[in-house]
């Protein structure tokens, strides 16, 4: 018999504060429907709606911001759409999506990531099937999955995708970016991404995770006119509370169930003029162990121990805006050890349209 499950403490924070916000759109929705002449529009300044981050939410290329995507104010409607590519030394991740910003208050998206093992899924299965047999087993071999009770010739293979969807609403509690100039308050929002991860059931089952998950998180933006060398300056501060593996892309918890961790993320930027802006990013990842270990033959332990090795995710960027309707960021990204992978660094590059 299946049992309801209540909704965590950070569940309902999100949907307390979201309620709040979204109380005072009606009189908002009804004054731009009969004072605004355009209701979709882009009044708000150049770069103000930032860049696309790869979960689909308006931020930098790792982190979301506080900001709404798009560029429409209060009494309009924006949208947007994106497409990113990261190429690393192992694995390559490609992203596309869209979103919607609502009044400048609401912003809903929806983001596909594919993650591309690449050769390295045949290493993996190596890997996989050396634990369990308790001794090296050459490169190629086609018994892996047949040791772990699984279909097919191998569990990866070459140019195995791990693909997952993310749906995102986020919502602007209080605070301007732009207009606060003279008080110390930050643009807060609090976000929540709902996330459904198409790995097959027996590999979820192997590394003992779920293939659906839902993070929050709540972004602290401020820009600052006058800042750094007189330039215009932006830092981004976000608590995130999450129990997903490398953002979702190897599932959702671990050996030790279902349990949320805190994590922080950072951001910074500096524009050098209205149209580029160079910045940082920094994101945590929680550990969560997982493949649990077993008393058969091999070890699991030293496996799982292996896979579940996460490290923060980095990147120093630069972005240019020619204009509203197009954004290009390019990055020098550092994500650290992924899928027992160490130094998975490269190049990422992204391209946002606002309409």
């Amino acid at each position: 018999m299946k049992s309801k499950t209540a909704k965590s403490p950070a569940t309902k924070v999100v949907i307390v504060a979201m309620a709040c916000a979204l109380g005072g759109l009606a009189p908002v929705a009804a004054s731009a429907a009969i004072g605004s002449s355009c209701l979709f529009g882009q009044g708000r300044i150049l770069g103000t709606g930032a860049v696309t981050a790869v979960d689909g939410a308006a931020g930098g290329g790792i982190n979301p911001w506080a900001v709404i995507s798009g560029y429409g104010t209060n009494q309009q409607i924006g949208a947007t759409a994106f497409y990113s590519h990261v190429l690393l030394n192992n694995y390559n991740l490609n992203a596309y999506g869209a979103s919607v910003g609502i009044f400048n208050r609401i912003e809903v998206s929806f983001a596909r990531q594919g993650f591309s093992l690449g050769n390295t899924g045949q290493t993996l299965d190596h890997r996989i099937l050396s634990v369990v047999s308790g001794k090296p087993v050459p490169l190629g071999t086609s018994t892996t999955s047949a040791a772990l009770g699984l279909s097919g010739p191998a569990f990866f293979g070459s140019n195995y995708d791990l693909n997952q969807d993310i749906v995102g609403l986020k919502v602007r509690l209080f605070g301007n970016i732009v207009y606060d100039q003279n008080w110390w308050e930050p643009q807060v929002s609090v976000g929540v991404d709902f996330h459904h991860n198409e790995m097959p059931k027996n590999l979820a089952d192997t590394l003992h995770v779920k293939r659906n998950g839902v993070s929050y998180y709540l972004s602290a933006t401020k820009v600052w006119l006058n800042g750094l060398f007189g330039l215009t300056t932006l830092a981004d501060v976000n608590i995130d509370v999450t129990n997903a593996n490398q953002q979702g892309l190897l599932g959702f918890g671990g050996v030790n169930g279902m349990r949320y961790k805190v994590v922080p993320a950072a951001s910074v930027g500096v524009f050098l003029n209205r149209h580029v802006v160079l910045g940082a990013e920094y994101r945590g990842m929680p550990q969560n162990q997982l493949i649990a270990p077993s008393s058969g033959a091999g070890n699991f332990s030293t496996l799982g121990n292996a896979v579940s090795k996460t490290s923060a995710w980095k990147d120093v960027y630069v972005a240019w805006f020619p204009y509203k309707q197009l954004s290009l960021t390019a990055a020098y990204v550092d994500l650290g050890t992924i899928a027992t992978e160490k130094n998975q660094n490269g190049l990422y590059l992204s391209l946002t349209t606002s309409f």
